[in-house]
């Protein structure tokens, strides 16, 4: 059974293992580009819009979830909260650019936290509730409600105008694994606050609010997978744009693009990925580069029936190598003008030295 999980690596392991490690690890050379290959343009039948009912735990898979981030609309702030009930019961979080400008200082130390417990209630409801808080679906008020207990003590509303994104299941086609994914919120205004040690109090009333997922027998360290695309941008009118799927190896794409309106949501579950304009960005803990893309489009599949397209340009990544895994930490990207927003560029070792023999 996995150890670890893909989001675990952003959330948890940029904090713990990549600080921990970084006077060991090694620079190494990169690829200039780490590129999809090809497209999956089958039609996923398990993709519709996410609904709170598909939030539910899954006791026995190897690797769930849920996700929250709140990103601050007049500056780079976000912090990103994980629950984990697999691999390993746990909470943790970060607070990125804690100053609005620099998105870590190795020098001060970044505001985190990360901390056991004992175990998803196996409720059958919508979120997750353990011993150290729970994110709740408030029926009658039609929101999300992400409060966890001393020493981080969040108390965060996602119940401004919350928009759902979208569901679905992929096959990653290997050693039958595979991944599920819903996002009951694709966007919201957030309201309330959360304290974070060395971080003080900080009101997020107005910030925009982001809730996600993902469970399965999946894990991106055994390298399964070439890579993983993920991306969500807060768009101006309310709405937002979503980008999720996995490369599988070899260096084909299957993932979703999600068009998220007030006036509605559109799902296609099979997208055409394109990934350009590289740039080698440094490693923040020891120079190695690993090249990044700076504009990230998807376009819906042929057979889908909608079509649209959605463009994420790079605002400020931020690179951290793992070794096993080297990724963009939760960069900035945006849409169209006045959006913010973040995504995940990640490429496993495996894939990357296919890439450098190439």
């Amino acid at each position: 059974m996995p150890s670890t999980s893909l989001r675990l690596v952003v959330v948890v392991a940029s904090v713990l293992v990549f600080l921990a490690n970084a006077a060991a690890a090694p620079a190494a050379p990169f690829p200039p580009a780490t590129p999809n290959l090809s497209n999956d343009l089958t039609v996923n039948p398990s993709a519709k819009i996410a609904e709170p009912s598909d939030d539910v735990a899954h006791p026995g898979v190897w690797t769930e979830w849920w996700y929250v981030h709140l990103m601050d609309p007049a500056s780079m702030r976000q912090i990103v909260v994980a629950i984990f009930n697999a691999p390993v019961p746990m909470v943790g979080g970060v607070f990125m650019y804690p100053d609005g400008a620099e998105p870590i200082s190795l020098a001060n130390g970044l505001p985190s936290f990360s901390f056991p417990h004992t175990g998803a209630v196996l409720d059958g409801l919508p979120g997750v509730r353990t011993n150290l808080g729970a994110l709740n679906f408030d029926v009658a008020a039609g929101a999300y409600h992400l409060a966890l207990t001393a020493p981080f003590d969040i108390d965060v509303w996602l119940d401004g105008n919350p928009l759902p994104g979208a569901t679905g299941r992929i096959d990653l086609k290997n050693a039958g694994e595979w991944m599920g994914w819903t996002s009951p919120v694709a966007t919201s205004t957030a309201r309330g606050s959360f304290g974070l040690p060395g971080a003080g109090r900080v009101d997020v009333t107005g910030w925009r609010g982001y809730h996600d997922h993902n469970w399965g027998n999946f894990t991106m360290i055994d390298q399964a997978a070439d890579g993983w695309e993920w991306a969500v941008s807060h768009e101006p009118d309310g709405g937002a744009a979503l980008l999720g799927g996995l490369v599988r190896r070899g260096g084909e794409w299957t993932g979703s693009i999600t068009d998220v309106r007030p006036s509605g949501t559109r799902v296609c579950s099979s997208s055409i990925l394109e990934v350009s304009e590289w740039t080698d960005r440094p490693d923040f803990l020891h120079g190695s580069t690993f090249s990044v893309p700076g504009k990230v489009t998807a376009t819906c599949g042929p057979n889908e029936p909608h079509q649209f397209s959605k463009t994420f340009y790079v605002t400020d990544p931020i690179v951290a190598d793992a070794g096993i895994l080297a990724l963009t930490l939760e960069a900035p990207y945006h849409t169209v003008p006045g959006s913010f927003g973040m995504l995940e560029h990640v490429r496993s070792l495996l894939a990357r030295i296919e890439q450098s023999q190439r």
